[in-house]
């Protein structure tokens, strides 16, 4: 049986308010596909880290401090989308990983749950990671603010983190992905598969290896 690292942005699970349509869809297509493949899942805060981290750092709070309100926010959306996959289990422990379908949030500071997914398909010796977000991909600007923002379907480690790189470094950044994760993925050599995780029919094409919309993060 084949393992399936999944990084599923928090957005999807809570784009400010839990989106149940999504997690049944998401649920859906894991469950059906459980008999040719072992997921494992690891979820982000999204919008429930980021107000709670917005609003300790305006208290003062440090860096460390937030992410551990970081941390708490990943794994309550992870338990909530493990209680839609049938005989899924949610674990805080990388061991874990070895044994059934679990579904995981962060792990520690100074690690985003994009970086945890790489070192869990480290682990488990994957060569691929889907990267599940709430957009068609990356793109050469940021399409909220440039609509004419042109879609990457094919770009290296190195061309990704000079576009990326220093964009923010600080807990709860709100970005496609993060240094340390594309570090992780070069040094391994992961391809990362990014896309908009809510086209179930496209997720499938990526998890399957085929043709899908978004972008291929590789090597040269």
């Amino acid at each position: 049986m084949e393992d399936v690292v999944i990084s599923l942005g928090g957005s999807l699970v809570n784009p400010g308010g839990i989106d149940d349509s999504f997690l049944h869809r998401f649920s859906e297509m894991v469950n059906s596909l459980k008999e040719r493949y072992r997921f494992i899942i690891v979820v982000g805060g999204g919008r429930l880290a980021r107000d709670y981290i917005e609003m300790a750092r305006k208290r003062g709070e440090s860096e460390y401090f937030l992410d551990m309100i970081g941390i708490m926010a990943t794994r309550m959306n992870a338990m909530l989308v493990k209680s839609y996959i049938k005989n899924a289990r949610f674990s805080t422990d990388m061991r874990d990983i070895f044994s059934g379908n679990v579904v995981m949030g962060g792990t520690e500071p100074g690690h985003t749950t994009d970086a945890v997914s790489m070192l869990v398909a480290e682990l488990l010796g994957v060569k691929s990671v889907i990267n599940a977000t709430t957009v068609d991909g990356i793109y050469d600007r940021d399409p909220k603010l440039n609509p004419g923002a042109r879609l990457i379907d094919d770009i290296s480690y190195g061309d990704l983190l000079s576009l990326f790189y220093l964009n923010s470094s600080g807990a709860g950044p709100n970005q496609v992905l993060d240094f340390l994760s594309i570090k992780i993925a070069e040094r391994s050599r992961i391809e990362i598969r990014v896309i908009n995780g809510r086209d179930i029919d496209n997720f499938i094409s990526a998890i399957e290896g085929k043709h899908f919309r978004g972008t291929r993060v590789h090597g040269q």
